[in-house]
């Protein structure tokens, strides 16, 4: 199942903040329930694209698959890339789990920044222990890069490098 990417700018966030029935009606598609686990990131993000609208390029993405199309999960990128990488991050609702989406969610990432030629590689983080999330980034052809520390916390760090 192919996942398609929305960029979610500062209204498609305000609908999102508003409830699963207001972003409903602003995508036109059903939307699937705990589609995201906790709202705060998606506050952080919107606060920050009105402060700079240019960011929802390297920003939030929402996950949409199936026929009719439906709000799955959603991710996107930390930022901008630094230094040739950029790094991504997702999730998908737990009804949706097991079917595929994560990795197809992931791919439509790497197709995106891959696309930029200034992305040489992506990154990813994890939780430092095997979990569906290592199988994800391993299916998308991520490697383990090794230990790591984000936010003051142990997490395992996962790459791909540009294909050649």
């Amino acid at each position: 199942m192919d996942v398609t990417l929305v960029r979610a700018d500062v209204a498609v966030l305000d609908a999102a903040l508003a409830g699963d029935e207001e972003l409903a009606q602003h995508l036109g598609c059903a939307v699937v329930p705990r589609w995201v686990s906790f709202t705060g990131p998606l506050h952080a993000t919107r606060d920050a694209l009105v402060k700079d609208p240019t960011l929802v390029e390297w920003g939030t993405r929402l996950f949409l698959a199936g026929e009719p199309p439906e709000l799955v999960g959603w991710g996107g990128y930390k930022g901008p890339p630094r230094d040739g990488r950029v790094e991504l991050g997702y999730e998908i609702a737990e009804s949706r789990w097991g079917r595929g989406l994560a990795t197809d969610a992931v791919r439509a990432m790497l197709a995106e920044a891959f696309a930029d030629p200034d992305v040489s590689a992506v990154i990813a983080h994890t939780l430092p222990e095997p979990n569906a999330s290592t199988r994800v980034l391993e299916k998308a052809g991520f490697r383990f890069g090794g230990p790591a520390v984000e936010d003051g916390l142990e997490v395992w760090l996962f790459q791909l490098d540009r294909p050649s």
